[in-house]
C-alpha cells in the first residue's frame, strides 16, 4: 500500500492490477469461490474425494486454465473420485434431472428447475426441453461403492453406460438428447444400439454436450460467467441473480453485458484478462463515496457500491493486521481461510460472516447482507481480542519498535484502511498513542526531567501502556465502516 500511495509513476494502478494477478493468493480466491458454487459435502460423498475435488480445481486457477477448458473437462470428467477431482461432480449429483438443474444455472445462467414440474406460461423453457437436456447425461453409469452418509469412503468410477433412459414424465416418451436452442445434429447413435464396426469412437453425449455449452456461439456461456464476475468486483451484477438470465429477467445494461461477454471470448475465456479490463475500467475507478447526482444510483455504476468482503477474505485480513495466523481444522499449520477444502472446518468467525451450508445443492452464491451478529462479533469476540492483545502481534511489534506516534498511526491505518490517515485522523490518533486523547482518568501522568536548558522532556512512554494503546485504536479502526 505504501509503495503503490508514494508513487508518482503513470501506469501504477495497471502494474498493480497485474501484479495481484500473479500472487497465489489471486488462485486460491478464485478456487475459493467454485469451491462454494461446486459444493460438495464430505460427509455425503467422503472425504479423500472432496479433497481431490478442491486440489482439482485449484489447479485450475493456478495454471489459469481457460473457463471453457475449465467447464469442458468438468462437464465430460470419468474415472476414478480417488484420481480426478472433477468426477466428484457426478458422485454428487447422481441422476440426470439433478445435473440438469445444476449445469444449466451454473454454466447457462438459466434455471430450469421449474420447467421440471412444469411449463410456467410466462417462461421460454418447457418440460420437453428439461427432459430432453437431461438425455444427455442418461449415459453417466458408475462402479464401485455408491453413497453411504455419513462416511462414504470409497472409491467410485464414473464412465460412460449407454444403458440409461430419460423419460417425459406425463407422457412416458423416452426422450433424445437435445439443447435447449440452436441447430443440433448428434455426433453419435442415440438409440443405444451397439456399434460393431467403428474405426473412430464417436464422441459420448457428454462431450457433445460440453462442446456446445461452452461454444463461442453460445452467449449465455459467456455471459452468465462475465455478470458473475462483475458483481464480485463492482458490488452488484448487471443482471441480478447473477445467474438468472431470461427475458423477464432483463439486464440493467444490455450493451454492457454483451460487450463484456464478447471480449471474454475474444480472449479465449481467459479469466484473469477479463478482471484485468474490468479493473483498469473508469467505472471500476470510481469512489464508493456518493455525490449529490448519485447518491440515490444502485443499479447504473455511477459510483462504487459498497459490499462486504468475503468471509474467508476478512479473517485472513484480520491474521495480517494483527500479526496472528488463523488456525484450522484438517490445515496445515499457516494455511490462510482461502486455503481450506471443506466447509466442515470449525470456525466461529467463518460462520458468522457468511460461508455455504454444505447440506444445502449447490450451484448457490453467497448471501452479502450485514448482521448485527457480524458487529457484535468484532467488537466482542474472545478470538479477535486474543490477536489483538497476543505477545507476539502486530501491538506488541509497534509497542517495542521505536516508531514515534505518529509513526506507529501511519502504519496501522496502511495496514487495516490500505490509505495514509488525513491530517485530523493523524493528529486524533497521535493523542491516542501519546495519551493525550485518553480522557482525565487514564491519561498518562505528566511528569517532567530538567535539563541544562531549563525546558521540561516528557517522558517516555511505557511499552505496555504503549501497546493497550495500539490495541485500542487498531480494535476502534477494525470496528469502523
Amino acid at each position: 500500500a505504501r509503495q503503490f500511495l508514494e508513487s508518482d509513476q503513470p501506469g501504477k494502478r495497471s502494474r498493480l492490477v497485474d501484479q495481484l494477478l500473479e500472487m497465489p493468493e489471486y488462485a486460491e480466491f478464485m478456487a475459493n469461490k467454485w469451491a462454494d458454487l461446486l459444493r460438495t459435502n464430505p460427509y455425503r460423498v467422503g472425504i479423500k474425494t472432496t479433497l481431490n475435488y478442491d486440489h482439482w480445481i485449484r489447479q485450475q486457477f493456478r495454471s489459469n486454465v481457460p473457463y471453457d477448458q475449465f467447464v469442458h473437462s468438468l462437464i465430460t470428467a470419468r474415472g476414478s473420485t480417488f484420481r480426478n477431482g472433477a468426477v466428484t461432480l457426478f458422485r454428487d449429483r447422481r441422476s440426470p434431472d439433478e445435473l440438469t438443474t445444476l449445469v444449466t444455472q451454473l454454466f447457462l445462467g438459466i434455471r430450469l428447475e421449474c420447467a421440471k414440474c412444469h411449463h410456467h406460461p410466462f417462461e421460454k423453457w418447457s418440460q420437453e426441453d428439461f427432459y430432453s437436456f437431461a438425455a444427455f447425461f442418461r449415459q453417466v453409469g458408475r462402479k464401485g461403492t455408491g453413497l453411504s452418509p455419513p462416511i462414504s469412503g470409497s472409491e467410485e468410477m464414473i464412465l460412460e453406460t449407454g444403458n440409461a433412459r430419460v423419460t417425459h414424465p406425463a407422457s412416458g416418451v423416452v426422450l433424445e438428447p437435445r439443447p435447449l436452442f440452436g441447430d443440433w445434429k448428434a455426433a453419435a447413435p442415440l438409440s443405444g444400439k451397439q456399434v460393431l464396426v467403428t474405426t473412430v469412437s464417436p464422441p459420448s453425449l457428454r462431450e457433445q454436450l460440453a462442446d456446445w455449452v461452452t461454444s463461442k456461439k453460445n452467449p449465455f456461456f459467456a455471459e452468465v460467467q462475465v455478470n458473475r464476475v462483475w458483481a464480485d468486483l463492482m458490488g452488484r451484477g448487471i443482471v441480478e441473480p447473477v445467474d438468472d438470465l431470461r427475458a423477464t429477467n432483463p439486464p440493467t445494461n444490455r450493451e454492457l453485458l454483451t460487450a463484456l461477454a464478447e471480449h471474454f471470448q475474444e480472449q479465449d475465456f481467459d479469466l484473469k484478462q477479463l478482471i484485468r479490463t474490468i479493473c483498469n475500467s473508469y467505472a471500476y475507478g470510481l469512489s464508493s463515496l456518493p455525490g449529490e447526482k448519485n447518491v440515490s444510483d444502485r443499479l447504473n455504476y455511477s459510483r462504487h457500491y459498497r459490499h462486504r468482503l468475503r468471509a474467508e477474505t476478512l479473517i485472513d485480513s484480520l491474521s495480517q493486521i494483527t500479526g496472528v495466523e488463523s488456525r484450522f481444522d484438517a490445515t496445515p499449520s499457516g494455511a490462510r481461510a482461502s486455503e481450506i477444502w471443506t466447509h466442515r472446518t470449525r470456525s466461529l468467525f467463518l460462520d458468522t460472516f457468511g460461508r455455504p451450508n454444505p447440506n444445502e445443492d449447490p450451484p448457490c452464491e453467497r448471501t452479502s447482507e450485514f448482521t448485527v451478529t457480524q458487529s457484535l462479533h468484532l467488537m466482542n469476540a474472545e478470538e479477535i481480542h486474543r490477536r489483538l492483545t497476543d505477545a507476539g502481534g502486530t501491538a506488541a511489534r509497534l509497542s517495542k519498535s521505536g516508531k514515534t506516534p505518529g509513526e506507529i498511526v501511519e502504519e496501522i491505518y496502511l495496514m487495516i484502511y490500505s490509505r495514509m490517515p488525513d491530517a485530523t485522523e493523524r493528529e486524533f490518533a497521535k493523542g491516542l498513542i501519546s495519551g493525550e486523547n485518553q480522557g482525565p482518568a487514564s491519561k498518562t501522568p505528566k511528569t517532567e526531567n530538567s535539563s541544562s536548558t531549563g525546558k521540561s522532556q516528557p517522558q517516555a512512554l511505557d511499552p505496555k501502556q504503549l501497546k493497550q494503546r495500539i490495541e485500542d485504536l487498531m480494535w476502534g479502526m477494525i470496528n469502523t465502516p
